[in-house]
């Protein structure tokens, strides 16, 4: 069953598409939204990249839609510190009353959480698909994410797989 409405940041499309499970965005949440410049950042100038394809087809097929952020001013406060694609994830999501922003980064999530603002990131994401019955491999695609780069903690894996 599908819950929750989120505004994804480049990282988790990227992360999902890397780990050929791109397609849990659909299955798992109601709404997916990307402002502008993670649009930019994941097809304009990753044009050929994983995640491009993946990204721009979840676009025609109507389930992820590209938003645009209203608050501009928010999104320049908060620039100094996070990048522009996760500046707008944060305020896309609060000033849209959405339930999850999908942000891997820890600064970032920091930030968000300061303002109100629920996170997720791929290692949550793929949790829930385990949660709720999906035939995945949990172990197999945490270690997929390390060995392509993904920085996750060692307190973290063990508390994702206590041993």
């Amino acid at each position: 069953m599908k819950a929750f409405r989120v505004v994804a940041d480049s990282s988790c499309l990227i992360g999902l598409a890397q780990i050929k499970e791109f397609e849990l965005l659909n299955e798992l949440f109601l709404e997916v939204c990307i402002p502008q410049s993670v649009y930019d950042e994941v097809v304009v100038k990753g044009n050929g990249d994983t995640g491009s394809e993946e990204t721009e087809a979840a676009i025609k097929n109507g389930w992820l839609k590209n938003k645009a952020v209203n608050d501009e001013m928010a999104v320049s406060a908060l620039t100094p510190v996070l990048s522009k694609g996760e500046s707008e994830v944060i305020v896309l999501c609060k000033e849209s009353g959405f339930d999850y922003a999908l942000i891997d980064e820890r600064t970032a999530r920091n930030m968000a959480e300061l303002m109100g603002v629920n996170t997720m990131g791929v290692i949550g994401i793929i949790n829930l698909a385990s949660d709720r019955g999906y035939p995945i491999d949990k172990k197999k695609l945490v270690d997929q994410l390390i060995d392509l780069g993904f920085r996750i903690s060692n307190t973290l894996y063990k508390r994702i797989f206590p041993e």
